[in-house]
């Protein structure tokens, strides 16, 4: 017999042992469940009446006393602590009301508790998080998607002859201050300036522009405009230095020059820019996007140039010649680009290498030197041309360091690589590599390429000047006075907050010193302390981080449904001093609800679990001593007994027994629900040799002594004539469907291998519809048919509509594929089902050949036809009725894509396939909806039977299906996520196409597209690279500033008052 291992079959370890008899259980066990000894000596000998305890002799408790960790107790005598090893966790914190020291009590004793309990009972954001660090520039807040605008108003504000410009900027005393962009822009830029704050709150710069916090908006189109409004109120104002601001510091000038290979004369053209816009390429330089652009071209063919000398149209060269630089150099990299192939805007992710100081003395034309230093770089962080995040890296004149402006985020930034994902680039090769550069001649410094980046967009360079470095003046008064203010609100703030915390500190000293008045206290170390027992759970809660005290501790778990301590219920316990409980009740006024003590045992329930367990361990050796005797014992056949009734018998916990029972009092094999398992009305043996079982004598014996002699059949005994003889009729009629069974399943040998299916009709002859329903029962009827029930007759009414048509249209692949519903069998194997079962109604189909041509050659196709006919409207109403399904998605690779190509199919063996005709997304928005309305429908077209041309040659998919279920009311955005998780391909790059048209709506459900279950939908994945993208045409004219754009409704689009 295996021992009691789990800690509640401790408390009964001396059932079955010391005790085995409920009339032995004395009072010093029911104790020593609760883990206490005997109450006094007095007693032992105190017979009580029968059913009732006596106490006879203590036992030790078998809860160790375990000394207080955060109390100089004395030592506990060996015999509290004997047999019970050393306290821990896992011994002590669940299952022992003795141990109190894993509660909780060490939060208050760690060295970090303090600011524990400040982060978990502190409901004030701590504002000095949001102090500024010394030395570090000062952040922006995003308001939703205005990063964009945050990284290029960190680099105007780090342009110091830029941020002097603003600053020098006078306002008239009766304008709007809150609508005025230039004052809110000053405004910005002190608070970045002179703020306190780690980040700025732009919300009212933004809304003065009138931008949409939602929308993320294109940032090269925002620098324009923004610039554009900038040099007009610029020009407004009265300072003449102004006026010319913009232009002087970002305006730069470049020429055409076209010269005639036939009267060598050479044309010039004049361009301005603030932008220069170079191509990129992957692993390139920035000097090779500077020679490219610059690169001689010529215009043969086509492109001939008009010579107003020659009169005619002539071979000539054309060249881009940099005329002059702006001091500010704004090198804008086309990284998003439109793809000619798709017609969308896509991300370039090539490298490109660029280097901290570069001379341009080269490309002008001079023989002095002219050095650009870098002062900033956009990045564009994300795969998509749509989505994204813009940040910042700028280098700061007044600290000479560069670093990262990420919206509220700032840090300094010492890599060379401007990517977000390489930025655990170490400090110190960086700065290595950084100082190197600088140490190297003007030569070097114009060809060195030690900076790269696979995300930057823009790159700043400002003009080295001889002269000191430029100093911005002072914020003009009415703003400073401004930012001054909110420094000295944000100072009283952090005062506050410091008084907050010392309350809140003062707070966590008074909890502390009363926990631990109370946890050095409550320990008990014999039987003879008084105490309580406490709820565990209620006790180890008070014991925590918490702003109030609780009025109440919740005993409720603890207590039998007789209101006192449950035997189970002393495991989930605490059991604390007297002491405890005074100080709980009288200092804190908190209430146990209720009061448990060690006079509060439960002697019914105590009984009545002893019981249980006394059946346990009786009932477990019973039924090991039967196993070991039926199977390991030579013994002969005794008795039929019943196999339910065995079954139910062995198991741990039988469902037989009742509780508080004994083994006695378990139902016998020869109780009435089971002796008709062995035993007739008759009192024969039973016919049904299913439920009885013989066993040996031996086995026998062990259930003699357990229920008494039992009248069972012995193994010699007849099986009952007269049950017998009414069973053989059954006998006779199972022998005949047997037999029927056999026939029919001979009879359609070819029909049930083949399967019947439509797939598998061939052009020209006539087949017959039946119900998959009658299909089902009749194959389970063949296979099993003494168990299964045999089909009455024929039903195919399922399968037609209310106005007597059919329902399934036979050349579509999802009513093809539809086995649950519809099988097709052949015109001799309807003649014998039929005669068989009879019923109806009938239902033919017939495959005929039509020709169908195409670009290449003429080719035959199977189209099906049905008697009755097809219900176009009944089937489409069948089909939408639905709750879920799976869609098959034909995943179309980057390049395979076509805006010409034939309708959706589905995946068959034919030849090649196309993506379908897409239309254009901004008609389809409007016609989607009403094209599905218009059309049945119809989804791909299969092709069964069809003769494919000798010439075709069998290519590879330019596909992979993917399966994806989904339910009737989910969003197309719900279908692109999951589609998401299985391809990778984020939403933004899906292009779903059904029935040519393109789901477009992501809030529409597959419900309101009336999309039908197990349709195939085509997916255009577009890809990330780009490559060769000729941008000549676009240089031509450069975007100039002023161009609304996307900005049409903003501040941006209008004339600032």
């Amino acid at each position: 017999m295996a021992p009691f291992g789990k800690k509640s079959d401790k408390q009964w370890r001396f059932v079955g042992h010391e005790v085995t008899r409920i009339e032995d259980l004395t009072l010093s066990h029911i104790r020593s469940v609760y883990g206490l000894g005997c109450k006094n000596q007095e007693q032992d000998n105190a017979k009580e009446p029968s059913g009732q305890v006596s106490m006879e002799e203590s036992s030790e408790s078998i809860f160790p006393y375990c000394s207080n960790r955060y109390f100089d107790s004395p030592p506990l005598s060996p015999s509290s602590v004997k047999g019970h090893g050393t306290c821990s966790a896992a011994r002590c914190k669940d299952g022992n009301p003795h141990c109190l020291n894993y509660l909780g009590q060490e939060q208050w004793e760690k060295d970090d508790s303090m600011e524990n309990y400040f982060a978990t009972v502190a409901r004030k954001p701590n504002p000095r998080l949001l102090k500024r660090p010394e030395g570090t520039p000062s952040g922006m807040k995003n308001l939703g998607a205005t990063c964009y605008a945050n990284s290029l108003l960190q680099v105007w504000f780090h342009d110091l002859a830029f941020r002097d410009a603003i600053y020098r900027c006078q306002f008239r005393d009766d304008i709007a201050f809150s609508t005025d962009a230039l004052y809110q822009l000053q405004l910005l830029f002190v608070h970045l300036d002179r703020g306190l704050k780690s980040f700025y709150n732009p919300l009212s710069l933004v809304n003065s522009l009138k931008l949409d916090t939602a929308m993320q908006q294109d940032a090269q189109e925002f620098c324009n405009l923004f610039m554009a409004r900038i040099d007009t109120q610029l020009q407004k104002q009265q300072d003449p230095q102004l006026g010319d601001f913009i232009k002087s510091q970002f305006l730069g000038h470049y020429s055409y020059n076209t010269t005639c290979k036939n009267c060598k004369k050479t044309s010039k053209r004049d361009c301005q820019f603030y932008e220069l816009m170079l191509n990129i390429k992957d692993n390139c330089t920035l000097m090779d996007c500077l020679e490219e652009f610059v690169e001689p071209e010529d215009l043969v063919g086509a492109d001939q140039y008009s010579c107003s000398i020659c009169g005619s149209l002539q071979d000539a060269s054309r060249e881009i010649k940099l005329d002059k630089l702006p001091n500010v150099l704004n090198i804008q990299l086309m990284r998003f680009v439109y793809d000619s192939v798709t017609w969308t805007k896509k991300k370039s992710k090539d490298t490109i290498r660029f280097p901290e100081t570069i001379d341009f003395s080269e490309l002008l034309g001079l023989g002095e030197s002219v050095v650009y230093e870098l002062s900033a770089v956009l990045v564009h962080s994300g795969p998509s041309a749509h989505s994204g995040h813009f940040m910042a890296h700028v280098l700061d004149r007044e600290s000479n360091k560069w670093f990262v402006l990420n919206d509220e985020e700032v840090s300094e930034f010492h890599g060379t690589k401007f990517d977000l994902e390489d930025y655990s680039e170490s400090a110190s090769s960086a700065k290595t590599k950084k100082s190197a550069a600088k140490s190297t001649g003007s030569n070097a410094e114009k060809n060195l390429s030690i900076l790269s980046s696979r995300n930057a967009y823009m790159l700043t360079y400002t003009k080295r000047c001889p002269e000191p470095a430029f100093k911005p003046c002072a914020p003009p008064a009415k703003t400073l006075a401004i930012a001054m203010q909110d420094n000295s609100d944000f100072m009283n703030e952090l005062e506050e907050y410091a008084q907050y915390k010392e309350g809140i500190e003062k707070n966590f000293k008074k909890a502390r010193d009363e926990r631990r008045e109370l946890y050095q206290c409550w320990h008990v170390s014999c039987d003879q302390d008084n105490g309580y027992y406490v709820s565990a759970e209620a006790l180890s809660n008070f014991i925590q981080f918490q702003d109030e005290i609780p009025l109440t501790l919740d005993n409720s778990n603890l207590c039998c449904e007789h209101g006192k301590l449950c035997p189970t219920g002393v495991l989930k316990s605490k059991r604390i001093s007297k002491t405890a409980g005074k100080l709980l009740e009288d200092r804190w006024q908190i209430k146990m609800t209720p009061s448990l003590t060690s006079e509060d045992i439960c002697l019914t329930c105590a009984r009545d679990l002893f019981q249980d367990k006394l059946y346990s361990f009786i009932h477990r050796r019973d039924v090991e001593e039967f196993e070991r005797k039926a199977k390991g014992v030579r013994s002969p056949a005794a008795v039929w007994i019943s196999k339910p009734w065995i079954a139910d018998w062995v198991k741990v916990s039988p469902r037989l027994h009742t509780a508080q029972g004994t083994t006695a009092d378990d139902p016998s094999p020869v109780s009435m629900a089971y002796l008709p398992d062995v035993l007739c009305p008759h009192s024969g043996l039973s016919s049904d040799k299913t439920k009885r079982k013989l066993i040996n004598r031996a086995a026998l014996e062990v259930l003699t002594r357990i229920f008494g002699e039992m009248p069972l059949p012995d193994s010699e005994a007849v099986e009952c004539l007269v049950c017998r003889d009414q069973l053989q009729p059954k006998l006779d009629d199972l022998k005949d469907l047997a037999a029927r069974a056999a026939s029919e399943k001979s009879e359609l040998s070819d029909m049930i291998m083949r399967g019947a299916r439509v797939r598998h009709m061939k052009p020209g002859e006539k087949y017959y519809v039946i119900a998959q329903d009658f299909m089902k029962i009749w194959l389970d009827f063949i296979k099993r048919p003494m168990v299964n029930k045999r089909p009455t007759e024929i039903d195919n009414t399922c399968l037609l509509c209310k106005h007597g048509q059919f329902t399934f249209d036979l050349d579509n692949i999802i009513d093809v594929e539809n086995e649950d519903e519809i099988a097709v069998i052949k015109e001799e194997e309807w003649a014998y089902l039929h005669a068989t079962y009879e019923g109806g109604p009938e239902i033919t189909v017939t495959r005929t050949e039509v020709m169908q041509p195409d670009h290449v050659q003429t080719n035959l196709r199977s189209v099906a036809e049905s008697v009755p006919s097809l219900c176009s409207s009944c089937r489409n109403e069948r089909i939408l009725d639905f709750s879920s399904t799976t869609l098959i998605i034909r995943v179309f690779s980057p390049g395979e894509a076509g805006v010409e190509g034939n309708d959706s199919i589905a995946p068959s063996d034919s030849g090649s396939e196309k993506v379908p005709d897409i239309q254009d997304s901004g008609s389809s928005k409007k016609s989607s909806t009403n094209k599905r309305k218009k059309q049945a429908l119809s989804t791909p077209t299969l092709e069964i039977g069809s003769r494919r041309s000798k010439r075709s040659k069998a290519t590879k998919k330019p596909y992979k299906e993917i399966k994806i279920p989904v339910s009737k009311w989910e969003t197309v955005m719900g279908l692109k996520l999951k589609i998401m998780q299985k391809t990778d391909i984020v939403p933004l790059y899906q292009k779903l196409v059904h029935e040519k048209v393109e789901l477009d709506k992501n809030e529409t459900t597959i419900a309101d597209l009336e999309i039908p279950p197990n349709a195939v939908l085509d997916l255009i994945a577009f890809d990330q690279r780009i490559d060769d993208l000729t941008l000549s045409s676009l240089q031509d004219f450069p975007p100039m500033p002023g161009d609304e754009g996307g900005f049409g409704g903003t501040g941006l689009a209008e004339d600032w008052l």
